[in-house]
């Protein structure tokens, strides 16, 4: 006796374009407005433990990219986005090898929440929902682990700093504004390395006497567009939001005088924005109409396009034998 069951094949894709972005968010995202008020607040929540905890950068990198992704292809609710951010910290202590008890995680989230009587009940509660997310934010990503997995902005910002022959300064004033940039969607759309390069870029530009050298992008694993879609990207942000970014607050003694006008002069000079090209099949690509189902049976994840398209006539439905 045979009967049939669904399967999904899904290609991992872990950068996205920022119209792919918007559009994922279009099914899962109802007020982008309250979307962006409490990513902002659990951007800090998640600084916090890590300050709590002494992490280094790279786990709050990595938890906000899981944070991030996660809201792609799951709807927002903002009840439940903190117990997310939560689950994608502890996620990320696996993830670069900063590990920490669960229990240690969750009281710590709680308790920076303002959860007035932390009984054990209520932390065994949080700890369920931590590891009921784990596998979710996993299945959103794809279980690619190539992301976050040995470069991460601030170390190899320095990397190339050096490389460039870029002064101490230059390189300080870099990593400030690199910071800034984990609270952007641009985590979304390129690879660390490349918003590392965007953060030098503006460094050299604020800085005075230092100049942005002549270089190939491709001696560094980037290119132009994706430089150039990071680097307007953090403008962008310090002209809509200086008040409310890292920068302001740890600005160096001599440029003090930076604000919303320094950056709006950089864009004037930096010309026409342009950045990633856009696909043109978006409105036909299955990953991002619809809200990733998770009640399908079977959900299998590759890294390689030629696998999915070797695999692609079985993709939809299988037959099984029942015995």
């Amino acid at each position: 006796m045979s009967g049939t069951f669904q399967t999904q094949l899904l290609l991992s894709r872990p950068y996205l374009t920022r119209a792919q972005i918007k559009r994922a968010q279009h099914n899962t995202i109802p007020d982008r407005r309250v979307y962006n008020q409490k990513r902002l607040s659990v951007f800090k929540l998640l600084c916090d433990i890590c300050i709590q905890f002494k992490f280094p950068r790279k786990t709050l990198e990595t938890a906000m990219y899981f944070y991030q992704r996660y809201y792609l292809f799951n709807r927002f609710e903002s009840e439940l986005c903190y117990d997310v951010a939560t689950s994608c910290l502890f996620l990320s202590c696996k993830q670069v090898e900063t590990m920490k008890k669960i229990t240690d995680i969750a009281s710590m989230s709680l308790r920076l929440r303002n959860v007035l009587k932390l009984s054990p009940e209520i932390v065994d509660n949080c700890k369920k929902r931590i590891v009921q997310l784990e596998l979710r934010i996993l299945e959103t990503c794809c279980f690619d682990y190539r992301v976050n997995n040995s470069v991460h902005i601030d170390d190899i910002l320095t990397k190339i700093a050096k490389d460039l022959s870029l002064s101490r300064e230059v390189a300080h004033l870099a990593w400030i504004i690199a910071f800034d940039a984990l609270k952007l969607e641009i985590l979304l759309m390129v690879p660390q390395h490349t918003t590392a390069l965007a953060a030098l870029k503006i460094a050299c530009e604020l800085t005075k006497g230092a100049s942005w050298p002549s270089i190939r992008y491709s001696l560094f694993e980037s290119d132009e567009p994706s430089v150039s879609e990071a680097y307007f990207d953090l403008l962008n942000f310090f002209i809509n939001a200086f008040d409310l970014s890292d920068l302001k607050a740890n600005l160096p003694e001599n440029l003090r005088d930076t604000g919303i006008e320094t950056f709006i002069e950089l864009k004037k000079q930096a010309g026409l924005e342009k950045g990633l090209k856009e696909p043109d099949n978006i409105m036909s690509d299955f990953l991002l109409m619809s809200e990733r189902d998770f009640g399908i049976r079977e959900r299998r994840y590759v890294l390689s396009r030629k696998r999915l398209n070797d695999e692609r006539p079985i993709k939809n439905t299988a037959k099984r034998e029942k015995f």
